[in-house]
């Protein structure tokens, strides 16, 4: 082999390391765009798994509220059936008519011990939907 073809090989050889070299800079280019790509996904979900949770526990917290609530009520109506009082007949939901301008409502707050402590309310309402408190209130702050 002469000079010269010694030097068109080696020619040849670089032309074809240098579409080698430019079709890696591709890959590695297009590599490091899918991998953003994961990174921004990936806080995308763990933005949405952190809401998930904080929804999961405002839904335990309802469903708590909503057991201790019942539980109170049970307890009330235990506590009326020992004194011999026939809840049966007197549930609201048989007296629409009679408790329609009534406002019931069920607090129940856990104490430091981790006992409930409930608080049942029933309120008269006047005919115009205000409570009697709440018109007294405003009728003191006139005078």
């Amino acid at each position: 082999m002469t000079k010269t073809d010694r030097c068109r090989d080696l020619e040849h050889i670089i032309k074809i390391q240098e579409k080698i070299i430019t079709a890696q800079n591709k890959t590695i280019k297009y590599s490091d765009q899918q991998y953003w790509q994961l990174q921004l996904n990936a806080l995308g979900l763990k933005k949405v798994y952190e809401e998930q949770q904080k929804e999961l526990e405002l839904a335990y917290k309802d469903r708590n509220e909503a057991i201790r609530n019942y539980n109170a009520l049970h307890q009330l109506g235990k506590f009326a059936a020992d004194l011999g009082v026939d809840l049966t007949a007197k549930l609201p939901e048989n007296q629409k008519v009679k408790w329609k301008d009534h406002k019931f409502s069920v607090d129940t707050k856990v104490m430091e011990s981790g006992r409930a402590q409930s608080v049942i309310k029933l309120t008269k309402q006047s005919s115009n939907g205000q409570d009697f408190k709440e018109r007294k209130r405003k009728d003191k702050k006139k005078v």
